[in-house]
């Protein structure tokens, strides 16, 4: 054999070898949600490669789903594909070539946070003993996202009821009144929360039917007087 040719050889030999080690899979566990429609589900990966995944999921997804999206508390996004799903588990493909560094660790525009679930759950909160209407706007295993017209004060332990969840003590972490960020005094499992997400979504989109949002009437500009 010339050398051109066994060049070509070991050439080939070399390419596939790079191929088989870009798809070998590396276990991981990392918390996520799938986005799809108006369904956030809670998810926790558990092996990757750069063009496929395996999770875990804690809702069955339906199987002509498209337009998922992969999201990590940083607020890192990836499309996926939805390949197989059974025992609680779901096989995902990435349509483009992934980057492994930005999904194990974290690249995306916020620092890293628990995994939220948006909602629309009307309920309430106790402060001082006085009870006020609320509206929960996303919830995760470490606290809740509300919007009170009720004052309260950075600091300021409040009791909330949050459905399927029950009443829970927290703490007013931030404020950018009327919406305030709570940490839950006593934290939930990851898995308690996932397996409640899509109740709660349920709840909000029963909520959202009922409430339909008002569109924005914005005024007519003022005409302006013309001098001769």
């Amino acid at each position: 054999m010339s050398d051109l040719g066994q060049h070509a050889m070991f050439g080939e030999a070399i390419a596939n070898r790079a191929e088989r080690r870009s798809e070998e899979r590396f276990p991981i566990i990392r918390t996520a949600k799938l986005v799809y429609g108006d369904v956030e589900m809670p998810c926790v990966l558990r092996d990757i490669s750069n063009s496929a995944l395996r999770v875990r999921i804690y809702e069955p997804i339906p199987d002509d789903m498209q337009g998922i999206e992969l999201e990590f508390g940083d607020g890192d996004r990836h499309s996926v594909d939805l390949v197989w799903q059974r025992d609680g588990h779901a096989g995902l493909r990435f349509p483009q070539f992934a980057d492994l560094r930005s999904l194990v660790g974290e690249k995306g525009p916020f620092r890293k946070r628990a995994i939220r679930i948006g909602v629309d759950l009307p309920s309430s909160v106790t402060a001082l003993g006085t009870r006020h209407e609320v509206k929960i706007e996303d919830v995760s295993h470490q606290g809740a996202r509300i919007r009170c017209d009720h004052p309260l004060s950075i600091g300021q332990q409040v009791r909330i009821a949050v459905p399927s969840l029950g009443e829970i003590y927290a703490v007013v972490r931030w404020r950018e009144q009327p919406v305030y960020g709570l940490a839950f005094i006593e934290t939930f499992r990851f898995e308690d929360v996932a397996h409640m997400a899509g109740n709660l979504q349920a709840i909000s989109r029963v909520w959202r039917r009922d409430h339909p949002r008002k569109p924005v009437v914005r005024p007519a500009p003022l005409k302006r007087a013309v001098n001769f």
